[in-house]
């Protein structure tokens, strides 16, 4: 939709009597802030044209990071746009892919995948959503604005305080450009802007006319295919005193399989020396622990007497557990997804009206909906504490051989004959502003809104209902469910050849979350509110209320309305549905009261002819914030921009920051989760005696469920004493742009801006509980009281003989909660260059590369993690934990790569344009060798190339083809030690072509 046009504005003129130097000051803003199509239109239009066209600036009476229009402190802010031609050399579908293109961004920790479990659990966000952040700091440290005012953030995160707002609820068909403020600006926007500001710029006031385009697109080795009809119109009405401009945009999208790549069609994958990973269909790496062959206890007098499971070649029940060669190879069943098929609407309208020649009626109307389809495996049954499957020995279909336990408890079961299960999710987001701007008499521009907007996220996920089980498998008739059928001889890693019903115990369990955004403000501002020695002082003030609130309202068989209660052992389970973790539901809002001051004040001027100062300008700007929850704070900012000569100017800039805890966290009691962790110091003692040469061996050597590998009870909360956290941001640096070249080598432009954030007491939790009571353990005859263990048993006994160290019974509960821990300092360095040539026999060429170099992310380890670290590194503990001590994460546990970067070359020739794109981002370490070695995640460079032919004569005037491709050269995702892909990085989908026509009248 690159030709969308904004049409100067009419209907309002520049206030008589209005000072010669302001009105060339209000020209000559009008000029920059005019698309350059209408720049020599306006230059020659009348006086009473150029009048009315610059009530423009009314329209934009600030730019990001500034509420000043005008003034020389503008030019200290870091400020990258991302214009349209940039937007469509990326081939970007959705906001994800843009933002996951822009090397100024970090990983995208919250995917339409979802993370937790392979995308089986409603614990994560989930669907059409991805996350956006700046700088790597995380997505709860950046703040997005469309049209320059906020916008509701993802009802749905991935846990207390890991809040993002969507990317793919924005309309990238649309969009102008996207703003990026590569610096803090709580200063000037509040609370979350730390790392920096996204601001996503509509087109508005759009000429009369309209244009629709039809996109097509297909990944050349998978299911994945997208279609997409986006389209635009503008009208003026009542003689041209208002305007109305829509954009829409529909697409639907088929879901990529599994089956369509090596490295997710199977769990099974070996890693090779070299860093490279290969299937492995026949060996034990990469499986789960479940299998539909069974994994049977028998008990009695609540003693565990045996174990049993089915023997997969004579399907007779046998001692012991199945071999590891059995278990399911759960990512291989037929049909599951690997991203979600997803069909989705947005309609973005903008109006104005000229109420008088000095006030203006302005609005925004937007609606974004998409459901998403996903198919993840078939159901599975683990057991721990909250979590029993037990079978009552007059069960219809247990054998002969075990009906003298007094129970059987099931485990690690593969349900096969359930089928692939279905994951819904339904997003939906709304926003309504209406406002008014205008100038007064007395020469100053104002404008105040109100906006409302809304987020609503609804997951419905088919699964296993515990007491439906338990009842249909208890049954003592033929209609009980069996699961001592085992699963397929024939395919024994996939499948049921006896399968029988789970219609009376697969339902669905919903997640429905819902965010609010209530905001007025009202500001003003004068770009020559006072004149002194070296020109105009600028002033900005405003005031701003804003509601926010956040509900997360979780199915009765999660949320612990519908508890499930063990016949055998009495033990209550605040979760009914199977493999997930109870969760209570959370309701919070707060309200804010904001003021802000904002001064742009020029020191030195070029009238001044100063040697090396030809100009100084300062912006110093102030706000102040009062929570309903946490307390009052204000921040300043001072900002300084130093022209040195013509072609070189040094920028930089001081501020403090401030972020309250997310709604969810502050709001949530205590929650409860249940996962299988490893028990280090087992190991560890397994090791000593001489049980397993290494950590890995140990590991590889004990399925999930095993007193090796617990399944344990996490229980967070956030305590009362945590305060919110605070930032101090720097940055400096430089811009080049050579004026004293030939007009003939065209324009060149290089910035270098170096950054540094310090959090200075970010929330989170300790995390390593288990490895520190390892520590405490093993280094200091003591344990960890967050740790709470079973009574020991004979079998620990037995596991812990011979190695020196004191039996510990099995873990059942960890404790951790949300503290203030210690500072965060995130620090580095972003590059831009670009050169445009002037128009010659062979066309324009524009070249553009930007990369962002992250030098540090550094943060002191708790002192307990600092104890872990340092005992494995002496040998005191027998454990793989790589870069567990490490303060700075750059580059490491597979995330914060040090480099990102693309180069964008745009070619124009009369009718046809071509844009090459490369878009790099660096090798990180995830996981590790048996010898401790860091395991390297290669480099990834993926190309994406286009072609467009424009129409502008004839029958097809106006008419635009356009043929593409993204990952050109078809590259696969490099994959971590366990051959899996990090998809917080890289797209798991190879050469995509794209293929679009549209027309504009």
């Amino acid at each position: 939709m690159q030709n969308l046009r904004s049409k100067p504005e009419s209907g309002r003129r520049v206030r008589r009597g209005l000072p010669l130097h302001r009105r060339h000051l209000v020209l000559a803003l009008c000029t920059l802030l005019a698309p350059s199509a209408y720049a020599e239109e306006e230059a020659v239009a009348t006086a009473e044209a150029n009048d009315r066209a610059s009530a423009r600036t009314l329209d934009k009476v600030s730019v990001l990071g500034s509420q000043i229009a005008g003034g020389g402190a503008q030019a200290a802010l870091p400020v990258v746009a991302v214009d349209r031609e940039q937007i469509d050399a990326t081939g970007a579908t959705n906001g994800n892919e843009l933002f996951r293109s822009l090397p100024q961004f970090g990983d995208v920790a919250v995917t339409e995948k979802g993370t937790t479990n392979a995308g089986r659990n409603s614990n994560v966000a989930r669907g059409d959503v991805g996350s956006i952040h700046l700088r790597g700091l995380g997505s709860k440290y950046t703040l997005l604005l469309l049209n320059g005012r906020r916008t509701v953030q993802h009802p749905i995160s991935n846990s207390g305080d890991d809040t993002t707002y969507n990317a793919n609820a924005i309309p990238t068909f649309g969009l102008e450009r996207v703003n990026l403020l590569l610096d803090g600006a709580a200063s000037i926007y509040g609370s979350d802007a730390v790392a920096g500001v996204v601001d996503l710029v509509m087109p508005s006031n759009l000429a009369d006319g309209g244009g629709i385009q039809l996109n097509y697109g297909k990944v050349t080795d998978g299911h994945r295919e997208d279609i997409s009809l986006d389209g635009y119109f503008g009208s003026d009405f009542a003689e041209g005193r208002g305007n109305l401009s829509v954009l829409y945009g529909f697409s639907k999208r088929t879901s990529q399989l599994n089956s369509d790549a090596w490295f997710t069609a199977t769990d099974g994958r070996r890693p090779l020396g070299d860093g490279t990973s290969v299937p492995d269909p026949n060996g034990t790496t990469g499986f789960s622990t479940r299998t539909p062959w069974g994994h049977f206890e028998t008990y009695a007098n609540g003693r565990r007497t045996g174990t049993w499971s089915v023997n997969p070649v004579t399907g007779a029940l046998v001692s012991g557990s199945v071999p590891t060669r059995y278990h399911y190879d759960s990512a291989a069943e037929p049909g599951i997804t690997s991203s979600p098929a997803i069909k989705k609407g947005n309609v973005f309208a903008s109006g104005r009206f000229d109420i008088t020649d000095n006030v203006q009626l302005f609005g925004e109307l937007g609606y974004y909906r998409a459901r998403s389809e996903s198919w993840v495996s078939s159901e599975s049954g683990f057991g721990g504490d909250g979590f029993l499957l037990h079978i009552r020995p007059d069960a219809y279909w247990v054998p002969e051989s075990l009906r003298g336990a007094d129970a059987i408890r099931l485990l690690n079961y593969q349900f096969a004959d359930s089928g692939i299960r279905k994951v819904e999710v339904d997003n939906d987001q709304s926003r309504v502003l209406l406002g008014l701007r205008g100038w007064t008499e007395g020469g100053w521009n104002w404008e105040t809104a109100l906006l409302y907007s809304r987020a609503r996220s609804k997951d419905t996920q088919q699964g296993g209902l515990t007491d439906a089980f338990i009842e249909a498998v208890n049954r003592t008739d033929a209609s009980a469910y069996n699961p001592f059928s085992g699963g397929d001889p024939n395919s024994i890693r996939v499948g049921d050849a006896t399968p029988y019903d789970t219609s009376s115990f697969i339902g669905e369990a919903t997640r429905e979350g819902t965010a609010e955004l209530a905001l007025w403000d009202f500001k003003v501002n004068r770009p020559d509110v006072i004149s002194w020695y070296a020109g105009d002082i600028g002033l900005a003030a405003g005031v701003e209320y804003r509601y926010e609130s956040r509900e997360d309202d979780r199915d009765e068989n999660i949320d612990g309305s519908r508890p499930y209660t063990d016949w055998y052992t009495g033990t209550v389970a605040a979760s009914n549905f199977f493999t997930h973790s109870p969760r209570p539901d959370v309701h919070g809002s707060r309200n804010v009261k904001s003021a802000l001051i904002e001064l742009a004040v020029p020191l030195i001027s070029p009238a001044q002819n100063i040697p090396l100062v030809q100009s100084l300008d300062l912006q110093i700007a102030g706000r102040y914030e009062d929570y309903s929850d946490a307390g009052q704070v204000a921040k300043p900012k001072f900002a300084a921009a130093w022209k040195v000569v013509d072609s070189l100017l040094l920028r930089g800039s001081v501020s403090g920051g401030f972020r309250a805890p997310g709604l969810e966290l502050v709001n949530s009691p205590p929650t409860y989760g249940f996962g299988f962790n490893n028990d280090a110091v087992r190991c560890h003692a397994l090791i000593s005696k001489g049980a397993h040469p290494d950590y890995s061996a140990c590991l590889n050597a004990y399925s999930s469920g095993s007193s090796v590998k617990p399944s344990v009870s996490t229980v967070t909360s956030y305590g009362e004493d945590v305060k919110p956290e605070t930032t101090k941001q720097s940055s400096w640096g430089a811009v080049f742009e050579p004026q004293f070249l030939p007009d003939r080598l065209g324009s060149i432009s290089l910035s270098v801006d170096a950054w540094k954030v310090k959090v200075e007491n970010p929330i989170s939790t300790l995390g390593e509980e288990l490895l520190y009571d390892a520590y405490l353990r093993v280094v200091e005859g003591s344990s960890n009281p967050n740790v709470v263990r079973a009574a020991v048993t004979a079998e620990d006994i037995a596991q812990f003989e011979g190695s020196g160290l004191a039996p510990a019974g099995v873990v059942t509960h960890v404790y951790t909660r949300y503290q203030n821990r210690s500072p965060l300092t995130a620090s580095g360095v972003d590059y831009n260059f670009t050169w445009r040539l002037p128009e010659t026999a062979w066309g324009n060429f524009a070249l553009l590369i930007s990369a962002s170099q992250l030098k540090e992310y550094t943060q002191q380890k708790p002192i307990e993690v600092q104890q872990v670290a340092a005992a494995v590194a002496s040998g005191q503990l027998n454990i793989i934990a790589p870069d567990l001590g490490a303060a700075n994460e750059v580059g490491i546990n597979g995330a914060k790569p040090e480099w990102r970067a693309s180069a964008t070359l745009i070619w124009n020739l009369q009718d046809w344009t071509v844009r090459l794109r490369d878009d790099y981002i660096d090798s990180v370490t995830a996981g590790a060798y048996s010898d401790r070695t860091p395991y390297v995640v290669g480099s990834t460079q993926r190309w994406a190339l286009s072609v467009k032919k424009e129409f502008n004569q004839g029958a097809l005037a106006g008419t635009a083809v356009e043929v593409g491709a993204r990952n050109l050269f078809d590259k696969e995702p490099p994959l971590n030690a366990s051959g899996n892909y990090l998809t917080a990085l890289h797209e798991s989908y190879g050469r995509y072509l794209h293929f679009g026509i549209s027309k504009h009248w």
